[in-house]
């Protein structure tokens, strides 16, 4: 998949969400990190790589950290088709300290008011993460910055964009810290019953 591709989906995502969510509004949108090679085209020094193994070959795919069906490759009757949704973006630091340890801060990408900062790395499959409201005109839009090394922000506080809500890391499930990154979501919240639901279902 070219850059093209990924590219063109991020910003489907970003107007299928606001073209309903905020019609007639100016948004000022921010990238969350000092890394701009998406903006440069050089999509293999913005999106974190994935570890693949297909058909007996290993690579390091930077499409993996790219949104949308980009993971778990599987060769079909069409060719070979990715079978996993990746629900954000993983977005590379730009530095690290003498051990490897990513160093960049990671900052809102809009205005907004902080509802949720889970600040135990074991808590999720997310690690240490930071979600943020936005208000935007007809409902909420919520973005989340997750695997953090730290949050710097607690629940209810409003910041405006560019504000640091953390440093990037490798916390959570499978991050390693030669793959720290920060995952990068926007969410539309669709329901608050959600809790009780999964522990009707799953009995937890």
């Amino acid at each position: 998949m070219t850059h093209l591709h990924f590219r063109v989906g991020l910003h489907l995502v970003l107007a299928f969400a606001l073209s309903f969510l905020c019609p007639g509004q100016a948004l000022k949108l921010q990238l969350p990190t000092d890394n701009r090679a998406l903006l440069d085209k050089n999509p293999e020094k913005f999106y974190m790589y994935v570890y693949r193994t297909f058909e007996g070959e290993t690579s390091k795919p930077w499409q993996g950290g790219g949104y949308g069906f980009v993971r778990n490759l599987r060769r079909t009757q069409q060719g070979v088709v990715p079978t996993r949704f990746h629900e954000g973006i993983d977005i590379q630091p730009v530095k690290r300290d003498s051990a490897g340890r990513p160093l960049d801060d990671v900052r809102a990408i809009a205005l907004g008011r902080v509802v949720y900062v889970q600040g135990s790395a074991g808590g999720s499959n997310y690690g240490k993460y930071v979600v943020i409201e936005h208000d935007w005109g007809n409902g909420p839009l919520l973005s989340l910055y997750a695997h953090l090394a730290s949050a710097s922000v607690k629940e209810g506080q409003r910041i405006p964009a560019g504000h640091v809500v953390g440093r990037m890391g490798y916390t959570g499930a499978g991050i390693n810290r030669e793959r720290g990154h920060v995952h990068l979501e926007l969410n539309i919240l669709l329901s608050l019953q959600f809790d009780a639901w999964h522990k009707m279902k799953f009995n937890t």
